[in-house]
């Protein structure tokens, strides 16, 4: 064989031997575009808490005695509620944590993921915002340290920028802390989300259960002075509607994050396994509930 043959074929079997092994690590990659969307699944808890404070506070005082002003409403409710804006902007440092980790994953391993590939985004640099956060009793300094250090290993997989940088031991190191973002990210999402949105939809079920009462009308001539009640009804069956949907991917999310973990364990027990599977059963059944409930939830 000539050297002018050699070197035109060089890319080509470079370019084969390195496509091989993209697929070798498809389990990752796999992993990477599912747990990207999960991250994306989280990404509406932290602005959502504020905004349904917000939206409490203004059900309160619509149905309150005295002078309404809308506007002044408005602003009353989110000066009480600000405390939550910033809780929410450090729950949302989680969620960008995690996805910057599952797509330096899905980019690491050199393979495109049958699911979500989508969703698999650039860095964010999550890191440097950790870094000058103050703890909460939500999120304490452990925890946010936790989701410090799965942003920055995303961010060296990304500087890295080769496969062979991908090992058990990256996967290994990185699984408690990983334990730990996820395990506040449910803890946030459980049970202060999820509490106040239960909170919320308290005060809007009592505002509907007066709009009812107050369409009443005993005689056909009283029904005129009534239909500004009866038509108040639609847009507080739609916020509530809004808000047992939100509710519904809180639900959502709790399911697959304990899925989430059990997938990324799995990929370091048979870590040497990877080369010869295309699928590994965890992940499988990992991405396939993420799936169902993305299918489930286009269907709404």
């Amino acid at each position: 064989m000539s050297n002018r043959l050699r070197a035109r074929l060089a890319p080509a079997a470079i370019a084969l031997l390195l496509g091989g092994c993209a697929l070798q690590l498809q389990p990752v990659a796999d992993f990477g575009g599912a747990a990207s969307r999960v991250a994306a699944t989280y990404k509406p808890f932290g602005p959502g808490i504020a905004a349904s404070c917000e939206q409490r506070e203004r059900y309160i005082a619509l149905g309150g005695a005295g002078a309404f002003d809308d506007a002044v409403a408005q602003r009353a409710a989110a000066t009480k509620c600000a405390p939550l804006k910033e809780a929410g902007a450090t729950a949302a440092l989680f969620g960008q944590a995690l996805a910057d980790y599952a797509s330096a994953l899905a980019k690491a391993s050199g393979a495109k993921a049958t699911a979500f590939d989508g969703d698999i985004k650039d860095i964010s640099g999550a890191a440097a915002k950790l870094a000058n956060k103050d703890g909460t009793p939500v999120f304490d300094s452990t925890k946010l340290g936790a989701a410090a250090k799965i942003a920055r290993a995303a961010a060296a997989l990304a500087l890295e920028g080769r496969q062979q940088a991908l090992t058990r031991e990256t996967l290994r190191d990185n699984a408690d802390a990983l334990k730990t973002v996820v395990d506040a990210m449910k803890s946030y999402a459980g049970s202060v989300y999820a509490g106040q949105l239960a909170d919320t939809r308290d005060i809007m079920a009592g505002e509907l259960q007066r709009l009812v009462a107050a369409s009443n009308a005993p005689a056909q001539g009283d029904v005129e002075a009534k239909l500004p009640w009866r038509f108040a009804q639609a847009t507080v069956r739609a916020d509530i509607a809004a808000n047992e949907l939100e509710a519904r991917h809180v639900r959502d999310f709790a399911k697959t994050a304990d899925a989430l973990l059990a997938a990324h364990a799995e990929l370091i027990a048979d870590f040497d396994k990877i080369g010869g599977a295309r699928r590994l059963e965890l992940v499988a059944a990992f991405v396939a509930e993420v799936k169902a409930l993305a299918d489930d939830a286009a269907a709404l």
